[in-house]
C-alpha cells in the first residue's frame, strides 16, 4: 500500500510565482519568434524555472513517520522521532531535538502574513503537530538528529524538459 503524503504549500506563494513563470515563458516565445533572440529566450526560460522552484516546488511534506522541507530543489527529511516541536512564529519552524531546525522558504515571514495572522502557517502547524503526535515513538536519546538532504535532480530534469523542450523544437523547425 502506498504511503500517504500530505503536501503543504502557500496558495499565494504558489500562484503568484507560477503566474510569473507563465508570463516569462510566454515572453520567451515572443522574443524567440519575431526578434530571434535565443539568449533572451534562454534567460526568460531560466526565470520561469526559478519561479517554478520558488513557488510550486517549495513545500513541506509529511508522512506518518517523517517530515520533509523542500527549498529550491533541495529536500531535507527528518524522522518525526527527531522533531521536538513544530511552531509558526512568523515562519514555519520545525525544531529538532538536537537544537537545529528546519524552515521553509515558502512558509517564511511576510508583511501580509503579519497583518493576516498567517492562516496558512497556522493550518500547516496544526496538521503537522497532529501527525507528529501520532507518529510512532522512535526517539533516540543520544546523538544528533539524522537529516537526509537531497538535491531533487529528477524534478529539475522534468522542469528543464518542460521549459526548454518546446524552445528547442521551435529552434529546430525551419522558418
Amino acid at each position: 500500500m502506498a504511503e500517504q503524503v500530505a503536501v503543504f504549500r502557500r496558495p499565494a506563494y504558489v500562484w503568484l510565482p507560477l503566474t510569473g513563470a507563465i508570463v516569462a515563458y510566454a515572453s520567451a516565445f515572443v522574443l524567440m519568434g519575431p526578434v530571434d533572440e535565443p539568449a533572451g529566450a534562454l534567460m526568460l526560460g531560466g526565470l520561469a524555472l526559478f519561479f517554478w522552484a520558488l513557488g510550486w516546488d517549495s513545500a513541506v511534506r509529511s508522512t506518518a513517520d517523517r517530515v520533509s522541507v523542500t527549498n529550491f530543489l533541495v529536500t531535507s527529511t527528518v524522522a518525526w522521532g527527531d522533531v521536538l516541536h513544530v511552531a509558526a512564529n512568523g515562519c514555519l519552524h520545525i525544531a529538532l531535538r538536537d537544537g537545529r531546525s528546519l524552515t521553509s522558504v515558502a512558509f517564511g515571514s511576510s508583511l501580509v502574513g503579519t497583518f493576516t495572522g498567517y492562516p496558512t502557517h497556522r493550518r500547516a502547524v496544526q496538521l503537522l503537530e497532529k501527525t507528529h503526535r501520532a507518529a510512532p515513538e522512535t526517539r533516540q536519546v543520544r546523538g544528533p538528529a539524522q537529516i537526509d538532504t537531497r538535491f531533487e535532480w529528477r524534478r529539475l530534469l522534468g522542469a528543464l524538459a518542460a521549459v526548454y523542450g518546446p524552445l528547442l523544437i521551435v529552434w529546430a523547425l525551419p522558418l
